[in-house]
């Protein structure tokens, strides 16, 4: 009878170890830190990067209106992305911003972008960037990117990342995605304290090369479809570019920063990450 027991104790217990073996729970693991482990860089900027060459809707739609909009992504903070103060590690910050502004970067100017040296062709080289933090984001915490043009003078071109929290704004439309409606904010914006959402702010100033001619910013623009031709329409954008710069140029502060974040704005559009 004892040896009964202990066989039928034996049979119903294999398959719970079965599930929790050491296979099992490295899967899960992999599974779960999919976005920190080693080539997933790689894997998932060449997946921007040939969903953006392959979009036919930037030269379709892409206008001036578009040249101070945001991209919109969103992703998670892993377990292998945080640190002994058991939240988003610092330096894990600019690995998510390559995602999000390479995106952003090929969504304005993929269709001048070219490596090989043309008339009209260019690359967009990363000449600096910088970050500051407001608040911390936990493990597996969902969050947003939000990456727009700030600023731009005679060599660089100043762009914008804010982290923030997801789903307490909405923008009123996505330009480059008419197809899809925004959805309902969590939040009435109007009431909402901006800043209470945003986790951390970044800026970053790009150089367009055509081989070893530095491009100025105001002829990718234009190469771009991003500037307007009537005098008025031109006039807006200079007088937001000109108060934007000492921004853009970390002139005027780090809260500078985070108070030009703009969320009741149209987007250019929603891009989803590999992870």
């Amino acid at each position: 009878m004892a040896d009964t027991v202990s066989n039928m104790s034996t049979i119903s217990l294999s398959p719970m170890a079965s599930l929790f073996s050491w296979r099992t729970l490295a899967f899960v693991f992999m599974l779960t830190n999919l976005k920190a482990l080693h080539f997933m860089w790689f894997a998932r900027f060449l997946r921007a990067f040939v969903r953006r060459l392959t979009d036919s809707a930037p030269e379709k739609l892409l206008s001036p209106r578009c040249i101070f909009l945001p991209a919109i992504s969103a992703t998670r903070s892993p377990a292998l992305e945080c640190d002994y103060n058991l939240h988003k590690s610092n330096s894990t910050y600019f690995t998510d911003m390559d995602m999000s502004r390479g995106n952003f970067s090929l969504v304005l100017f993929g269709k001048a972008f070219n490596p090989l040296p043309g008339p009209t062709h260019f690359t967009m080289i990363l000449g600096g960037t910088t970050c500051t933090w407001r608040k911390e984001i936990k493990p597996y915490a969902r969050y947003e990117l939000w990456t727009r043009v700030l600023s731009w003078d005679e060599k660089w071109l100043y762009v914008v990342t804010h982290f923030v929290k997801p789903g307490v704004f909405q923008p009123t439309e996505f330009v480059l995605q008419p197809y899809k409606k925004p959805k309902a904010a969590k939040g009435q914006e109007k009431d909402v304290d901006t800043l209470k959402s945003v986790y951390a702010s970044s800026v970053a100033r790009y150089v367009f090369k055509n081989n070893r001619r530095t491009i100025p910013p105001v002829e990718a623009l234009q190469k771009s479809n991003l500037l307007p031709n009537d005098e008025v329409s031109l006039a807006d954008i200079e007088k937001e570019r000109a108060s934007s710069l000492a921004v853009g140029r970390l002139e005027a502060g780090w809260d500078a920063v985070h108070n030009c974040f703009q969320p009741t704005r149209p987007a250019l559009g929603w891009y989803y990450s590999a992870y």
